[in-house]
């Protein structure tokens, strides 16, 4: 496995440092429909098509149509072992998967994703067994750096996938799933999904603010007229005083907020805690990541994810060796699990043609 730090990663981050941002033309932040990813019999990623129906396979039962789990962890791109923190990563979501209820649906955001990891996830036998990926390589990120992209439940039935730039000096944007609901309240024939945006906002301090401008493009599309509810996910890098109230300035609710959690707390903040003192003397904690959420479902439940995950033992020495911290990432991960409300199922053609 490769130990080498990410220079050309550090080389783009100060380079876009030192760089005003530039506001592009118009067309630049339309949306991009993309498509995802399915595994083939033999185990290859081929393109899915879009609502394809699979044939019934019974190693998972049916969804229970009214629930879902979402699962957001950032997994720091500009530490060196990239491999041994991704591979200890996937173990551990791996194990989180295992352990939730089989009849609940699973989606995965993960953000500052490279080629390395890419390859990881294209490798990983029990992704195949479960998820669609939005993504198997970096084809469709506007850099090869600070990437993201989605594992998504095999027994729903996306309806699109689609990226929108945002404003940004870092190439950052939003990945967007449609998944498809019926609401059996409501005599609608019109199709209804449930929007999924995996990001990462802006980092550092801006000035004039960047955060406000990429988090309320991304509201304004959970509130299109075909989203019957959406949520909006990831590093939101919020660290500044601004932040705490973009979610109602956006017309969304925090799940971490509406699940009893509360500002300025120990048991809510999702860095600062895995960082070298010297980090954490300067910075301090603070929730950077967050579950935001707006229609007709509700979270019933919130938690952070990957506290005190490290690398495999094998692999601790030469990290200490190196003057790195053995923890996976510099960021706790986060989950919430959703009820969809007002007679809304999550849409299930078939089951999943698991492998």
């Amino acid at each position: 496995m490769s130990s080498a730090k990410p220079a050309p990663v550090l080389e783009a981050l100060t380079s876009a440092l030192n760089v005003p941002i530039q506001k592009r033309e118009d067309s630049f932040y339309e949306p991009r429909q993309q498509g995802y990813y399915s595994p083939s019999p033999e185990g290859t990623w081929q393109l899915a098509q879009t609502n394809q129906t699979h044939a019934p396979n019974h190693s998972l039962p049916a969804l229970n149509r009214r629930n879902i789990r979402l699962i957001s962890w950032n997994i720091d791109v500009l530490t060196p072992f990239h491999e041994e923190r991704m591979s200890a990563a996937l173990t551990y979501l791996d194990e989180l998967v295992f352990s939730t209820p089989p009849d609940v649906a699973i989606v995965v955001f993960l953000q500052e994703m490279g080629t390395s990891d890419m390859q990881q996830i294209r490798e990983s036998v029990w992704i195949k067994k479960r998820f669609y990926l939005t993504d198997v390589d970096e084809t469709s990120w506007l850099s090869p750096y600070y990437g993201t992209t989605m594992l998504v439940d095999r027994r729903l039935q996306i309806n699109s996938v689609f990226r929108v730039p945002w404003y940004s000096k870092f190439d950052r944007d939003g990945l967007f799933v449609d998944i498809c609901i019926s609401e059996s309240a409501k005599a609608n024939a019109n199709p209804r999904f449930i929007r999924l945006c995996n990001t990462h906002l802006e980092s550092l301090v801006a000035d004039p603010p960047v955060r406000p401008i990429q988090i309320a493009v991304a509201s304004q599309y959970l509130h299109q007229s075909s989203v019957s509810c959406g949520v909006v996910a990831g590093d939101l890098n919020a660290i500044q005083p601004f932040d705490r109230t973009l979610h109602t300035e956006n017309k969304l609710n925090d799940a971490y907020l509406m699940c009893g959690g509360s500002e300025d707390s120990e048991d809510g903040y999702t860095w600062g805690q895995q960082v070298p003192e010297a980090l954490r003397n300067r910075f301090g904690c603070s929730r950077m990541d967050k579950i935001l959420y707006m229609g007709s479902i509700q979270p019933t439940s919130f938690e952070r994810i990957g506290i005190d995950v490290k690398v495999a033992e094998e692999h601790r020495q030469k990290m200490r060796e190196a003057g790195q911290l053995e923890w996976v990432t510099d960021h706790y991960g986060v989950m919430a699990d959703f009820v969809l409300l007002e007679g809304g199922e999550l849409g299930q053609i078939g089951q999943s043609a698991m492998l």
